[in-house]
Order: C-alpha cells, then sequence, then structure tokens
C-alpha cells in the first residue's frame, strides 16, 4: 500500500488534497437536487427570481448576507433555475474547502494537512450543508480561509496571503451577520493561549514578561514591515462589502451600477451599503428579542446535532488538545468552545447549520488528533500493549464508520428520515415531487389562477409577497412558491370554502386539517396529503420522566383530474 502512495504522489499535499477535493465535489455534486427545498433555501430562492426579473435588491437582515443571493442569481441567469442550480455555489465552496489545508501546512506535517482535508470532506454536517442553499458553509469557509492566511503570512513573510485574508474576511462579513463573531473568538482563544504560554514560561523558571516584551517587539516590527500592506487591507474589504451589500435598482438614479455611472451618486449609495447596513443588522439581530430563549435546550439540542453528525470529529479533536497541545491546536479547542458555548445562547432558533462554525474549529485539532492515534495504535502493536491497541484500533474504525453511516442517514436517505436532526424543522419530510410535477404540468394551461391557496394559506394582496418581509401567512405555505414561481403559475388565495370560485383552479392547496373540509367542496379533484415539516404529525417523546414535543404540519394538494389529464395529452402530443 505504501508503495503504491509513493508511487502516485499522494504524500505531498498538494496532489493528495487535489484528490479529496475531486472526491468532495462528487460528494456534493450527485444527486443534488434530490431533495426537496427546505423552507430557508425556498423563500431565498423565491426573492432571489423576483430580483431577476425586476433588477430591484436591497439588504435585508432576516435573509442574511447577500453573498448567496447574488452569486445564486448569476447562476440562474447562466445555468437555468432548478435545485440544482440553486445549490450550486455552495456545493462548489464545500469541495473546494478542504484545499484551504494548505494554509496550514507551516503548522502541520504533511500527513496532517492531508488528514485536515479528509475532514473538511468527510464530515458528515459540512458534507449536508454543503449541499443545502444557505450562507453558514460559505461564511465558515471565507472564515477558515481567512485564519490559514493569517497564519501563512505570519509564517512564511509573505503579504500577499495578507490579501488573501483581507479578501475572505470581506467575503465572510456578505455571507451572514455572526461573522463578527469569528474575530471574538480568535481573540478570545489567543489571549489563553498567550496566558497559557506565559504560565508555562513562569513554571518552567523563565521570566514571562520578558518574553512578553519580545513578542510585543517582534509583532512591532513585522507591523513596520508590512506597514503599507495593512493601510490597504481596510480599503479592500470595504471595496468587497460595498459592492455586495450596494442596493441595486432599475431606475436610473439609484443603485450600485447608477452610482458607477454618476459619482455623485456614489456616497450615497457607499452610505446605504456599509452605515445603513449596519444599522439594519444591529436593529433587528442585536434585538434582546432574538436571544428570548431558555438556554438550556439550545445546549441540548446543539449537542445532539454534534453528537450525531461530528462525533468522530470531536473526539479525535479531544484527544489532540490532550496528547498534542500544541499553539495551533490549543487555539482551535478554545475557539470550537466558545462557539459550543456562544452559539446556543446567540441563536434565534434550534438550527443545527449553526454547529458548522465549531466543526470547522474541530477540524485542525481532529487532524493532529487522528495522526496520533495512528501513531499510538503502531506504538501499542510494537509493545505488546493489546489493550490500547485494540481500543485505538476501534476508535479509528469508529471515526470512519460513523463519518459513511452518519452521512447515508442525514445527506442521502430520502425523503428525510422523522428524527434526523441535521435536517432543520422546515425541510419537508414526505416526497411531494410527483405532486410538484402535476403543478408544473396544470400552470399556464388555464386562463386565470393556476393554483389557490386556502385557509392559513391566504393573504389579501399576493404582490405583498414579492420582497420581504412578507406576510407571515405566506411563510405558512414554504416551500411551494419556490416551486410555483419557476413554473410562471398565477396564484391567488382564499380564506373559506364560501370564498371558493364557482370553477375553482386546478391546484388547490391547503393546510393538512382542513382536507375533510375542502374535499366536499372539490368533487372530480385528486388529493395528496404530504409531510411540509420533517415530520408529517407530532409527536411526544419521553426519556427519564421528561417529556420532548416535536411539532408536525402535512399539505394536502388537490389536483382536478380533468385539468391533469389535459395537460398531460398536451405534453405528449406535442412535437419532441
Amino acid at each position: 500500500m505504501n508503495r503504491v502512495i509513493d508511487r502516485l504522489g499522494l504524500k505531498e499535499p498538494r496532489r493528495a488534497l487535489a484528490l479529496v477535493v475531486l472526491a468532495a465535489l462528487v460528494a456534493r455534486l450527485i444527486a443534488l437536487d434530490v431533495r426537496v427545498a427546505h423552507w430557508d433555501e425556498a423563500r431565498v430562492g423565491y426573492w432571489i427570481l423576483h430580483t431577476a426579473d425586476t433588477g430591484w435588491w436591497e439588504y435585508r437582515p432576516i435573509i442574511h448576507g447577500p453573498f448567496v443571493q447574488h452569486v445564486t442569481r448569476w447562476t440562474f441567469a447562466v445555468a437555468g433555475v432548478s435545485d440544482f442550480t440553486m445549490r450550486l455555489p455552495v456545493a462548489l465552496i464545500g469541495s473546494a474547502l478542504p484545499a484551504t489545508a494548505l494554509l496550514f501546512r507551516s503548522r502541520l506535517r504533511d500527513v496532517e494537512t492531508i488528514a485536515l482535508g479528509v475532514i473538511l470532506a468527510a464530515n458528515p454536517l459540512l458534507l449536508y450543508y454543503s449541499r443545502f442553499m444557505r450562507s453558514d458553509l460559505p461564511l465558515a469557509a471565507f472564515a477558515f480561509v481567512t485564519l490559514g492566511a493569517i497564519v501563512a503570512a505570519i509564517d512564511t513573510d509573505r503579504r500577499r496571503y495578507l490579501h488573501l485574508a483581507a479578501i475572505a474576511f470581506a467575503l465572510a462579513l456578505t455571507t451572514k451577520e455572526n461573522a463578527v463573531l469569528y474575530p471574538v473568538s480568535w481573540l478570545g482563544a489567543g489571549t489563553l493561549v498567550v496566558l497559557s504560554r506565559l504560565a508555562a514560561d513562569h513554571y518552567d523558571g523563565g521570566d514571562p514578561i520578558a518574553t512578553l516584551r519580545s513578542w510585543v517587539t517582534a509583532t512591532r516590527r513585522r507591523a513596520w514591515a508590512w506597514r503599507r500592506t495593512l493601510l490597504a487591507l481596510p480599503f479592500e474589504i470595504l471595496a468587497v462589502v460595498a459592492f455586495f451589500y450596494a442596493p441595486r435598482s432599475p431606475e436610473a438614479d439609484a443603485g450600485l451600477f447608477s452610482a458607477l455611472a454618476d459619482p455623485t451618486l456614489l456616497p450615497g449609495v457607499l452610505g446605504q451599503a456599509t452605515v445603513g447596513a449596519t444599522g439594519e443588522l444591529m436593529d433587528l439581530w442585536l434585538s434582546p428579542s432574538v436571544r428570548g430563549h431558555a438556554y438550556a435546550p439550545y445546549l441540548a439540542h446543539f449537542l445532539v446535532v454534534l453528537a450525531m453528525a461530528s462525533a468522530g470529529t470531536a473526539v479525535l479533536a479531544v484527544l489532540a488538545v490532550r496528547w498534542q497541545p500544541r499553539p495551533l491546536v490549543t487555539f482551535c479547542g478554545w475557539w470550537a468552545l466558545s462557539g459550543v458555548v456562544g452559539y446556543p445562547y446567540v441563536a434565534d432558533i434550534k438550527a443545527p447549520w449553526l454547529a458548522i462554525h465549531v466543526v470547522v474549529a474541530l477540524a485542525i485539532p481532529a487532524a493532529v488528533g487522528l495522526l496520533a492515534v495512528v501513531e499510538r495504535f503502531r506504538a501499542a502493536r510494537i509493545e505488546r500493549r493489546q489493550l490500547a491497541s485494540v481500543g485505538l484500533a476501534l476508535l479509528l474504525v469508529f471515526s470512519g464508520v460513523f463519518a459513511v453511516a452518519s452521512a447515508g442517514f442525514t445527506t442521502y436517505h430520502q425523503p428525510p428520515d422523522g428524527f434526523n436532526v441535521v435536517a432543520q424543522s422546515g425541510q419537508p419530510g414526505g416526497d411531494i415531487r410527483p405532486v410538484l410535477q402535476d403543478i408544473r404540468a396544470v400552470a399556464g394551461h388555464n386562463d386565470g389562477t393556476d393554483v389557490l391557496y386556502y385557509g392559513n394559506l391566504s393573504f389579501r394582496d399576493e404582490t405583498w409577497a414579492n420582497h420581504p418581509p412578507a406576510p407571515s401567512d405566506w411563510f405558512n405555505r414554504l416551500p411551494i412558491p419556490w416551486y410555483t414561481e419557476r413554473a410562471n403559475a398565477t396564484v391567488d388565495s382564499v380564506e373559506t370554502a364560501e370564498g371558493l370560485p364557482t370553477n375553482p383552479p386546478p391546484v388547490v392547496i391547503a393546510e393538512g386539517r382542513d382536507r375533510a373540509e375542502l374535499a366536499a367542496a372539490l368533487d372530480g379533484y385528486a388529493v395528496r396529503e404530504e409531510a411540509i415539516l420533517i415530520r408529517g404529525g407530532r409527536r411526544t417523546i419521553e426519556v427519564f420522566g421528561f417529556e420532548y414535543h416535536l411539532g408536525g404540519k402535512t399539505f394536502a394538494f388537490f389536483i382536478d383530474r380533468d385539468a391533469l389529464e389535459a395537460a398531460t395529452a398536451g405534453r405528449d402530443s406535442a412535437p419532441p
């Protein structure tokens, strides 16, 4: 085996990581569109389509940063609109993430660098959310590049890495608001590492004050040598942030491109992209109401997600902190711990995607821990310590099997299992693709309304949903609006059965509890009820006397048989 590895040159990190990236790309692109859109994917995708149609866009903190919105719109323009193309930009970023291991090469051995790339490619949580149109994976990737570029700049004294760090951090700021938590965590982790080094110096009989002074002097000299580069970095960050956050408008006297044509408009547009966006962010995400929840249940949910999708990574990281307490390993350990403690507090919902920001912090210690286990396993075999040898072998097998099994259960099991905690509750648990195909078939074959929403899914004016914030009842429809908008279906709604038109449209959608009420009024319609949340119905789990309630929801889809038959016949008889 070692001869094969040597011949292929896989001990060289760049060649090995190229194969890892290729494998990551295949794992992320295969069946990328098999999963029905999550509520978050659907609402953002819906508004991206309206931005593409109207040319109008402005920052709304409730749907997070503009990076995914703009990049996905450009992808739609090039490759068409589908679930696949919606998720493609994030999938490509997730596929490239293992290559970032090369930035830490100065602090890791070659084999540890390769192991880091493998963990970033194979971790089940990173895999799942690389196949999901959401900003957390891009944020984690850009932040990881930022840290790696800073480490590479310090270790190699190459200033080009500082430019990479600035651009990567600027892109991180365009993805999601919690990007600002990364430097806070890094500052805290770095401070603890410095204090621990000074304490160790003191216990070893050294002079910690002299050591600290030498560090400060070296840092000051490096900063002075890099002064021109450091002065340029804020402008690079500002340019990227302004480009993404600046409003877009089809009007000739507003928006980014109007300002580029008329420089007198530039101050106002830059103000909206920076000060204005910051103000909106603070008004929403720093509001106490966002964090108005009990801490313990959110922490428990966070730990359950890590246990299901990243137990192997976490165990190996803990072993590295214990066995290989290098500064970088310890730094990442404190960084990960701050995320475990902090994210359940700042979260507005029980969001499994937040665990991504802890997993990337655990990745480097896990890579070091993986190699430490291998080395100890070899040593145990040589010294005939059978118990240690068996234990370490089981740990290695557990890590690999757990990653594969967890990825299969959480990512490729379709429709998703109701107890898949990695799939947040807004993920439909039923197979609604046949219904969506029927809706697409009948859309456009009717002179009036194609799709009618009923009951709690109704509101007065459909145009209110074209831009955020949308009416609260519109969110009850998700993820269906993403699919009806793609099909160019005309949509309307009624609140009661008495409001149904004499000739109802070919598709009527209601909550499952309204199925019986509508069935009597919709003669000639086939009905199908599917889970629109991860679980179709409510469940209660009892553990040691404690009850945990799991919500559920279904939609009843009524399809006019005659309209569907006519649309299908017309499609089948059309010339190729």
